[in-house]
């Protein structure tokens, strides 16, 4: 027995600094002290501040600094301290961050130790890392302010119908596995080179310039845009999962913060994507909140690190969003970063989850434990069976107003915004990041029209988001269905998805909720929405709505005036003609006072395309308050075609539409004499889209600039 013990005491300090490391708040009563802080007090300078409860405990004269990396399980051999001071109840370090070409401690986490008489060096403390690392960041603007929680994941090829949508918010998923290139890709033609500590990271051009079309039309609309960072599968990018999760047949994959190389990877690939869409220029369009991962709860669908208990794989993922939080906040220090979850609140009976709350709290608590940064919440409120687009009808009665409630949707998201505002605080943001509602509900083999049921569902859902302060935006999951998940039952989008096309998601026709959630955030949303009252059992949304105001819900205004053909018209004042084509026309020309643009025919053929201008001064239609121009339409399969004239006033908006006959010149006139917001024009579009019909190659559209006139 006094052999056994012997062997316990030699092995002790072993397991204790295995604990000090892995579960730091475990260890933090065996260690005489205690880092309190580590904070950046320059853009390249950093102060560690500790405290020691009893210095008699502590070997030598003196306290040392270290920094570990991520895989390190102590302080690896031949290691140097940092720095060091006399040992004291109170101490402090002042370093430079380092954060050159080659080096930087922006990663790191710090430890202190002590020195033995044989110049050993042994752990006494916790571990912390840098907490402020937006100290260092070179954009500092504003966070963001939409003008509404609207908000939709928009279909790449339809972001013209997301501005006619006046889409607020918008979400995409960024790959990691589709954007880093590969060893043949890694040259200027194919790729996009990017520096980051002394070596070069190659991603995919193409896949770039996907990212930045998509991009800076949003910025356009001024929509505030999340980004969901994932790992896919790719046999040659094994090394950046998470060692016990390499095994194919995932969605996505945990992080692999172990490694040096594969961090070095990673970190490298958010730094390029804050660097590209976080700078102050926008140049290439704007991210501002960044999600880690996606339903991080159901690990094993969406990241995957293996078999692992919840606090063992609350700590990996707690280590790759620290990661990804230093790489964006010291970019753009008011960035937002999210933990993603869905639903499923208390209910881990699905294999392969944790309950969402459980994952949120053993999350927050891994943070905590090595220095408290600001996270987020982005949060999945989907109908509960999903198939049920009536959320507020609790049929499988997995709803309760409880925070033990199995499930949390729209239909009592007012418990989690309660529990996330009486736990972690107000400052603590949500955004519901995705969700949807089908338009067909199944029971058994019959199937039944239920677009009326997913109209209500959405401007419900909207109506609760505005009235919860805790909450940012409601963006729905899906613009256009999506085949895969219509053979599920969930036909989730705006538009149908045409299936002969050969695509898994092809814009269709629209559905009646198109028309409900443009205009929901409007000064038409009571007018719009409240036939969907008797649907949902009532007879007001003040009645279901806490807090319901028209004011809080009409965040823009939106006019219309009849659009009409004349025989002649006589210009009375000029228009600024600095046209552009727009959306999918392709090839403008301008000739004789008439400008012209062919269609895009790889584009869908409800993408609108046709001509517009950003005013560089502001036009009054005071005086002259007709806008007038001729119009031919070419290449309609339809002998008709649909016209959109758009007039914007900064955020207010005109609208005028008709359907006019193709293939013969047409002349039009709008007046804008009882729009408000005439004298201040900022912006004129002059659109067109099938009208029953499609678009044959060589489809053209054929303006003559536009006047002013009586």
């Amino acid at each position: 027995m006094k052999r056994q013990k012997r062997h316990l005491l030699i092995l002790l300090p072993a397991l204790l600094l295995l604990l000090a490391l892995a579960f730091p708040s475990a260890a933090s009563a065996a260690n005489p002290a205690k880092i309190t802080a580590c904070k950046l007090i320059s853009t390249n300078r950093f102060k560690v501040t500790a405290t020691a409860s009893d210095t008699g405990k502590i070997r030598g004269n003196k306290c040392y600094l270290f920094a570990l990396s991520l895989s390190d399980t102590g302080i690896p051999s031949g290691a140097r301290p940092l720095k060091s001071v006399k040992k004291a109840k109170n101490m402090s370090f002042s370093l430079k961050l380092n954060d050159s070409d080659t080096s930087s401690r922006l990663y790191q986490r710090f430890v202190l130790a002590a020195k033995d008489s044989g110049g050993a060096y042994s752990i006494i403390s916790n571990a912390r890392y840098l907490t402020n690392p937006k100290k260092a960041a070179a954009y500092k603007y504003s966070f963001p302010t939409a003008v509404s929680k609207k908000g939709l994941q928009v279909s790449a090829d339809m972001l013209e119908d997301a501005a006619e949508l006046n889409v607020r918010h918008s979400l995409i998923n960024i790959v990691f596995t589709d954007l880093i290139a590969t060893k043949a890709e890694e040259n200027p033609d194919s790729s996009i080179s990017y520096r980051y500590h002394g070596n070069t990271y190659w991603f995919r051009r193409p896949v770039v310039s996907g990212y930045d079309r998509q991009l800076t039309a949003l910025q356009e609309s001024d929509a505030v845009v999340s980004a969901v960072l994932l790992l896919g599968w790719r046999a040659d990018l094994t090394n950046l999962i998470y060692p016990s999760g390499r095994e194919q047949g995932h969605s996505y994959y945990a992080w692999n913060t172990t490694n040096t190389a594969a961090r070095e990877q990673l970190q490298a690939t958010v730094s390029f994507l804050a660097s590209r869409y976080a700078s102050s220029s926008a140049q290439y369009g704007r991210i501002v909140n960044w999600i880690v991962g996606n339903e991080v709860n159901n690990y094993k669908v969406y990241n995957y690190a293996g078999a692992l208990s919840l606090n063992s794989y609350a700590k990996v993922y707690a280590d790759a969003f620290r990661m990804a939080y230093n790489a964006v906040t010291s970019v753009y220090a008011n960035a937002r970063l999210y933990i993603s979850l869905d639903h499923l609140w208390n209910t881990n009976s699905v294999s392969g989850t944790f309950a969402a709350r459980k994952m949120l709290d053993a999350f927050a608590g891994a943070l905590k434990s090595e220095g408290n940064i600001r996270w987020n919440l982005a949060y999945h409120p989907y109908s509960s069976p999903l198939t049920e687009p009536r959320f507020w009808a609790n049929t499988n009665r997995q709803l309760t107003k409880a925070l033990t409630s199995p499930v949390i949707n729209m239909g009592n998201i007012g418990v989690l915004t309660s529990y996330i505002r009486q736990t972690y605080g107000s400052k603590t943001r949500i955004i519901l990041s995705e969700q949807g509602y089908t338009s067909v509900r199944h029971a058994g083999s019959s199937k039944t029209d239920a677009q009326k049921e997913q109209s209500a569902a959405i401007a419900y859902s909207y109506y609760l988001t505005e009235s919860d302060s805790m909450i940012d935006s409601f963006i729905m999951n899906r613009h256009v269905d999506h085949e895969v998940e219509v053979k599920q039952g969930l036909d989730l989008g705006l538009w149908t998805t045409d299936t002969s096309s050969g695509k898994l998601e092809w814009a269709g026709s629209q559905k009646d909720s198109w028309n409900v959630f443009k205009y929901m955030d409007t000064n038409k949303s009571k007018s719009v929405t409240s036939e969907y009252l008797p649907i949902v059992g009532a007879s007001s949304w003040s009645s279901l709505i806490p807090n319901f105001s028209k004011k809080l819900y009409s965040k823009t205004s939106i006019a219309s005036a009849d659009l009409l053909q004349v025989s002649s018209y006589r210009q009375t004042a000029p228009l600024a003609s600095a046209w552009k084509q727009y959306g999918a026309s392709t090839g403008m020309t301008a000739s004789g006072g008439t400008l012209r643009a062919a269609h895009d025919n790889t584009r869908n053929r409800n993408s609108l395309w046709g001509f517009s201008q950003t005013l560089a001064k502001k036009v009054s239609f005071a005086k002259h308050p007709v806008f007038y121009t001729t119009l031919q339409v070419s290449g309609s399969t339809a002998p008709q075609v649909k016209v959109k004239l758009r007039f914007y006033s900064d955020k207010r908006i005109l609208e005028s539409e008709a359907v006019i006959p193709a293939n013969r010149p047409v002349s039009l006139g709008v007046s804008l004499a009882k729009w408000k917001y005439r004298k201040k024009v900022t912006k004129i579009q002059v659109l067109i889209a099938p009208a029953g019909g499609t678009w044959n190659t060589g489809a053209a559209l054929s303006m003559s600039l536009p006047v002013r006139g009586q």
